[in-house]
């Protein structure tokens, strides 16, 4: 089962402007005097190049829950926890960086001391499959 992620609007309107004023910032430099076309054309690259990883990290977010773990993908990254890895799992508020595009949070205890948030829009549906495929997971929280 594939989930989406839940994403706050103020976080939404701060990856997009993060995403212009970057590439603001490299375009300015193409059309400065005295600005080398070089220096220039590399700063527009490097700007372009972390606007695009930025959205696509942001919008390339979403949790799988499949016949052996959790899958959780995040553009170039990815991490599958397999279920019987998975300890407890809690809702938390947080505005650390991670897999999660909300400050209403899931976290996601596996192994000994490991844990990542994610935040599914469908939360109640995830936690359910969850449980259903988590034997091990008597209850949450």
């Amino acid at each position: 089962m594939k989930f989406v992620p839940r994403r706050d609007l103020w976080l939404s309107i701060v990856i997009w402007a993060s995403a212009i004023l970057l590439l603001a910032s490299g375009v300015t430099p193409l059309f400065v005097t005295g600005a080398g076309i070089i220096g220039g054309s590399i700063i527009f690259l490097v700007s372009f190049a972390l606007s695009f990883l930025l959205l696509w990290v942001w919008y390339k977010i979403y949790y799988v829950l499949d016949d052996s773990g959790l899958f959780i993908r995040n553009a170039p990254f990815s991490r599958k926890i397999p279920y019987e890895n998975i300890v407890n799992v809690k809702p938390v508020k947080s505005w650390l960086s991670s897999a999660a595009t909300s400050s209403r949070r899931l976290e996601v205890y596996y192994g000994n001391y490991d844990s990542i948030h994610i935040s599914p829009l469908e939360e109640e549906r995830f936690l359910n499959e969850l449980l259903r495929r988590c034997p091990q997971l008597k209850s949450l929280y």
